[in-house]
């Protein structure tokens, strides 16, 4: 409660000349004006606040009573309602004025419907239409039709597929509450068209090779996680190797779209593999997913199914584009911070970033953008014992950690990821959604989870009921 009598100023400081942001302190005030309390602070830690004096709400005074926090934490509270922000650069902590998150006028769901044939014009019956990476889709119907509705708003690739058809995909964007595909041809794939040339170093099912690859193919797919261990390709036979001996480099092809079954999360996902290349010193695989719920893949309980959904999702690169539109990054306990490099990570040198520093509301969409490398940590979960284990990953960021038998020597702390863009800023939909998915790199936790902990687009930790 704010008052306006006699200004009665209580301080206990429970530390020395000190400038470090981890230093614990134990303050009072009541009714007193922020000049007064920025004065007071200073004196007794060491920072110099810096701010604009008109930036101030004119008239307020404060009552706040704490013990033994951090200097991050009294300014948390302190400044909630005032509309002011905080950031520490070296021996300054500086105000700034916050600014109010934009209104985003909530569209309605929209819907999509369009007619299917195939390279003579008649009608293809049971065509796969559905959202990549989501659990909406349709088939066609003998017309060829299709009607996909209760879309929420965004940016979406519309695929197609068919066996013995090439996968076709559209970018999908609202227009007017609905959006129609007027007529699709399909068209046939090469290998329907002629006899296919047979590579010499091609590696199918039947010979010695191909377990060994296979096996690489899995856990480049599907991680390393717990999650890892429950995840199974179903049709196996359909999936081929090409190895390269000079540049050593694997390559993978499906003739048919691969069925995975997820049973930790109740997942069966189709995927549509288009390429797919390892090498020593990289890996590049990109598809088209369709999720579908099944709860008869595993004898789990719908609690726990829910449970290990959410625990995927949170922390991931989906919640973390959530959490920043919404402005809730540090509420979902996510900190972000500014770094040159993705090595050696120290978050103590860095200076934490918010919502406003590096994305921008531009009336239909959202830009992301940022200089250098964006260190994401999030506080609410551990990092994975197998993701330490995994050093291809976790050496990037804990190199330090490395011993001299090539170990790394690190108990579990917060899990760290790091954002880089490849070509200036990022377009980011209302759906929460990079535009342009090579736009954005990264590097850390969330390049080691992979579609073993992944949920589909559409995913709400409100709402999962199990529906579509």
């Amino acid at each position: 409660m704010r008052h306006s009598f006699v200004i009665l100023l209580l301080l206990n400081i429970s530390i020395g000349f000190s400038q470090s942001k981890n230093a614990r302190i134990t303050l009072s005030f009541e009714n007193e004006e922020l000049s007064v309390i920025f004065d007071s602070l200073s004196a007794k830690t060491g920072y110099f606040f810096s701010y604009n004096s008109d930036l101030l709400p004119a008239g307020n005074r404060f009552t706040i009573y704490t013990e033994d926090i951090l200097i991050d934490q009294f300014l948390s509270e302190l400044l909630v309602g005032t509309g002011l922000k905080y950031s520490f650069f070296k021996e300054q902590i500086i105000i700034n004025y916050e600014s109010p998150q934009p209104v985003v006028k909530r569209r309605k769901l929209f819907n999509v419907s369009g007619n299917v044939v195939d390279e003579n014009g008649a009608a293809l019956r049971g065509v796969n239409v559905f959202l990549d990476g989501t659990t909406i889709g349709t088939s066609t119907d003998i017309d060829g039709n299709f009607y996909i509705d209760k879309i929420p708003p965004g940016n979406y690739n519309l695929v197609f597929s068919y066996i013995g058809y090439e996968n076709a995909v559209y970018n999908l964007i609202e227009y007017n509450g609905g959006a129609r595909i007027q007529e699709h041809q399909m068209v046939l794939s090469i290998s329907q068209l002629e006899e296919v040339e047979v590579v010499s170093n091609r590696i199918s099912s039947e010979l010695n090779d191909w377990p060994l690859y296979f096996s690489l193919f899995k856990n480049d797919l599907f991680g390393t996680s717990e999650n890892a261990r429950q995840c199974t390709i179903t049709n196996p036979e359909v999936i081929d190797f090409v190895y390269e001996e000079g540049p050593k480099r694997l390559r993978a092809f499906a003739s048919e779209p691969i069925n995975i079954v997820n049973k930790s999360m109740a997942y069966q996902i189709t995927y549509y593999l288009e390429s797919f290349e390892r090498s020593d010193k990289d890996l590049r695989y990109r598809g088209q997913m369709k999720f579908q719920n099944n709860l008869e893949l595993t004898s789990r309980s719908r609690h726990a199914i829910k449970n290990e959904r959410k625990r995927s999702y949170r922390g991931s690169w989906n919640h973390f584009k959530k959490s920043l539109l919404g402005n809730r990054l540090r509420k979902d306990g996510f900190r972000v911070y500014e770094t040159r490099s993705i090595n050696k990570v120290n978050t103590k040198k860095l200076t934490e970033l918010h919502e406003g520093d590096i994305i921008v509301f531009k009336g239909d969409h959202w830009e992301l953008d940022f200089d250098n490398y964006l260190l994401v940590v999030y506080t609410k979960e551990k990092e994975s014992v197998n993701f330490l284990l995994d050093g291809q990953f976790a050496s990037v960021i804990y190199s330090d950690y490395i011993q001299n038998d090539n170990v790394l020597k690190r108990a579990p702390g917060k899990q760290i990821s790091l954002i880089g863009l490849l070509h200036g800023p990022a377009r980011i939909d209302l759906n929460g959604q990079v535009v342009d998915r090579f736009a954005v790199s990264t590097f850390g936790y969330w390049s080691w989870e992979r579609l073993a902990n992944l949920v589909p687009i559409n995913y709400d930790p409100k709402f999962d009921n199990f529906s579509k």
